[in-house]
């Protein structure tokens, strides 16, 4: 066992997640990346150039993926100092009913479970299961990828039911677990993406949306690895650093 800063990282397959823990990599730290999509290979490609990137398969909706994965983290760092829960299922090209309420189509509970395990019940399930790993590193930080549409205040939409009730979910979730492990010294960090351009598996980047993953990841990793004056006060923050009301 080393003594490098080791991080895992969730949804690492592609976009936000992927261009996290490249840039961790850079920063030094040993990245496990969660790798669900086997269409992709851009961890297997920048595996090649950084020895300290190891690829665990996790999709964030099965326990034993999660435990597998803290297994080998144990064997190989015996310690965790970040925990990047990143993976999101943010909706379908071919969109199903139960995304708006007009009375014709119907709502699909099982999509919305899939949405809700995925978006919000994982994030916690994460935490308990590499609990034990973080109370070993020094850093204890944990960081959740939350949304611009999670703020019940500032929500104005119709639509996307699915992802939005998923994700200011997963807004409660995070208070809950900081109000469980801030008193033990835990420090956390809530982000906003912004709307990320889609990547490809060849990693090109989709006209539409706005921010670069790569560009929305440099903020990320700047707020995850810097301390704030204020780490009693939990906050989400988007990818220009503004406080957002959620």
């Amino acid at each position: 066992m080393s003594d490098l800063k080791t991080a895992l990282v969730t949804g690492a397959d592609r976009g936000l997640g992927f261009a996290i823990a490249k840039r961790l990599l850079g920063e030094g730290f040993r990245v496990f990346a969660g790798k669900f999509n086997s269409e992709y290979t851009l961890l297997e490609d920048l595996q090649k150039d950084y020895p300290e990137l190891y690829i665990v398969e996790l999709d964030v909706k099965n326990p034993e993926h999660m435990k597998a994965a803290a297994a080998e983290i144990e064997k190989i760092s015996g310690k965790l100092e970040l925990l990047v829960s990143n993976a999101a299922l943010m909706g379908m090209r071919t969109e199903k009913p139960s995304d708006v309420i007009d009375g014709n189509r119907g709502f699909d509970p099982e999509l919305m479970a899939a949405f809700f395990m995925t978006n919000s019940y994982a994030a916690p399930m994460l935490v308990d299961t590499f609990l034990p790993l973080l109370r070993k590193g020094e850093m204890k930080r944990l960081f959740f990828t939350s949304s611009e549409i999670s703020s019940v205040r500032l929500m104005r939409r119709t639509g996307s039911f699915r992802y939005g009730m998923s994700k200011t979910a997963l807004n409660l979730g995070v208070r809950m677990i900081y109000n469980t492990l801030r008193p033990e010294g835990f420090t956390f960090r809530l982000y906003q993406p912004g709307w990320m351009k889609h990547q490809f598996p060849d990693g090109s980047l989709a006209k539409t949306a706005i921010v670069d993953p790569a560009d929305s990841a440099k903020e990320a990793v700047r707020q995850m690895l810097e301390d704030r004056l204020d780490e009693d006060r939990l906050v989400l923050t988007d990818y220009l650093g503004r406080e957002l009301s959620f």
